[in-house]
């Protein structure tokens, strides 16, 4: 099946992709805290945005202050607010003075308008909000469900040790692709790494870490490294 692509921002990785992620689909983006997950999310968003197409950002932390000043302290993002309240938008729901359960969440978020791209950060802090293991698995799919009716959605997970592709809580088994960023002791110093386990519809090589350099000019994919 040939899929249309949403470019990520990250020229080699596009090419990694056959063009970028596949069009309507659902990709997790895994890691550690720090190791630069928010910044490619903030990245894809303004790629998208750049290209005219309507972008959220929906975070369960973070306030759109901090948010912008991340994009903002890399330059090749600096341009943030020129998009902010126009075709990107940065909302931040706080699930805990909400009083707002994972049934309300994924309701809400099934009620947006129409986005083209769409990020949550960090979609397992929602687990404290299910009654149980099962039901926010349940509520999971759904969530996935209702995220493929815009052009591409990008879930964050936050995981505790590089082994790790999701929290334990299955979120990779309801998404269409699996990426991973980690640090990695290949050379002198820890190298950022991000790492393909999985994309629908896609060929690619997978499991081989990609060196994801973020400078205060750029963030980029560079050399493959075997291990």
């Amino acid at each position: 099946m040939i899929k249309m692509r949403v470019t990520t921002g990250l020229k080699k990785l596009d090419r990694l992709l056959s063009g970028g992620l596949p069009e309507k689909s659902v990709v997790l983006l895994s890691g550690g805290p720090g190791t630069g997950k928010t910044l490619f999310a903030l990245n894809y968003l303004l790629e998208g945005a750049r290209n005219g197409e309507k972008c959220c950002y929906v975070s369960l932390s973070e306030y759109d202050n901090e948010l912008v000043k991340a994009a903002e302290s890399i330059k090749s993002m600096s341009d943030i607010k020129k998009y902010l309240g126009k075709n990107l938008v940065i909302e931040n729901i706080l699930m805990s003075a909400s009083n707002l359960s994972m049934g309300r969440f994924v309701d809400l978020i099934s009620k947006y308008p129409k986005l083209d791209r769409i990020v949550i950060d960090d979609v397992n802090k929602m687990l404290i909000f299910s009654d149980t293991e099962k039901s926010y698995r349940a509520y999971l799919a759904q969530l996935v469900s209702s995220l493929k009716s815009s052009k591409s959605a990008l879930l964050l997970c936050e995981t505790e040790g590089d082994e790790k592709i999701d929290s334990g809580n299955k979120e990779a088994y309801e998404c269409d692709g699996i990426m991973q960023i980690v640090f990695l002791d290949l050379e002198e110093k820890p190298m950022r790494s991000l790492i393909i386990h999985k994309m629908r519809y896609t060929s690619f090589d997978p499991k081989v870490p990609h060196e994801l350099k973020i400078s205060s000019k750029e963030m980029k994919l560079t050399e493959t490294k075997i291990i």
